[in-house]
């Protein structure tokens, strides 16, 4: 009678471990998914940042001190090759969407200016 009471002892044992393994990888992948989130917003801040950086370019191209407009060009192909991709997929990703759209604006603008 022993032996059989010890057997659903560990069989209880096992299941509970089984149980508490599923608990944490079910809390590590939550963990990770928040990291990739945060992860993700700070580069969508950056690439803003980074398309209205062209602002000082627009400026100078404006008063007379014309730049290269290649660059912002393809920044502005880039970034609508990136705005559809994220907008038409099945599950629209707007973080991707949000962060180049004001490269489309930006770039085309100060490639636009550049050349006047």
């Amino acid at each position: 009678m022993g032996g059989k009471q010890y057997g659903r002892s560990i069989n209880k044992a096992e299941a509970e471990a089984e149980h508490l393994e599923k608990e944490a990888v079910q809390i590590g992948e939550e963990a990770a998914k928040n990291k990739m989130s945060i992860v993700g917003v700070i580069a969508s801040g950056l690439s803003i940042c980074m398309y209205v950086s062209y602002i000082p370019q627009i400026l100078g191209n404006l008063s007379g001190h014309q730049g290269d407009w290649i660059q912002p060009f393809v920044a502005f192909i880039n970034c609508t090759m990136w705005v559809g991709y994220g907008f038409f997929k099945e599950h629209r990703d707007w973080p991707l969407v949000i962060a180049n759209s004001p490269g489309i604006i930006f770039g085309l603008t100060a490639a636009i200016t550049a050349r006047l």
